[in-house]
């Protein structure tokens, strides 16, 4: 395949939606060794992707913020976006640096996602807690996250 094939594939993925550069360049990899019988140069996969981002068509830390606010509507915390971040492949250190940036309250998120799920009451039974404990961690919130809500709403 030639650089501009690949290049207007690219541009085609991009249209359905954003990609993270590591997975845009699976994707192109994959598509270069199918049509070249698994001839595969990856000088010309790397011009395409810097061709990219330099006409700002991928770029992974804008990807990542769309990302983060979108699960953080769902509402899923912190740990469980970053997981499926890093699983989509973007770097962690570029994570880490939007995430230090987000102005996102996490804790008023859990209580959210525990009220939206539970209701208000705070659960006396020690079965119901560790019930609603379970669900806020799959959701991906971290152990300080949950217990302040149970603490904080304890007090009243």
């Amino acid at each position: 395949m030639k650089e501009n094939e690949l290049y207007q594939y690219a541009l085609f993925l991009l249209s359905r939606r954003d990609y993270a550069t590591g997975e845009l360049r699976t994707r192109i990899r994959q598509r270069v060794y199918e049509k070249n019988d698994g001839k595969v140069d990856d000088l010309i996969i790397d011009n395409v992707i810097q061709r990219l981002m330099e006409l700002n068509y991928l770029d992974d830390q804008r990807v990542i913020e769309v990302y983060l606010r979108s699960y953080a509507r769902k509402p899923y915390g912190p740990n469980r976006i970053k997981q499926t971040l890093r699983q989509k492949g973007f770097a962690a250190e570029l994570i880490d640096h939007v995430f230090l940036h987000c102005d996102i309250d996490w804790f008023a998120l859990a209580e959210e996602s525990r009220i939206k799920k539970f209701g208000t009451d705070i659960p006396k039974d020690f079965k119901e807690k560790a019930k609603q404990i379970r669900y806020l961690q799959y959701k991906g919130f971290s152990g300080d996250m949950i217990f302040e809500q149970f603490n904080a709403n304890s007090a009243d």
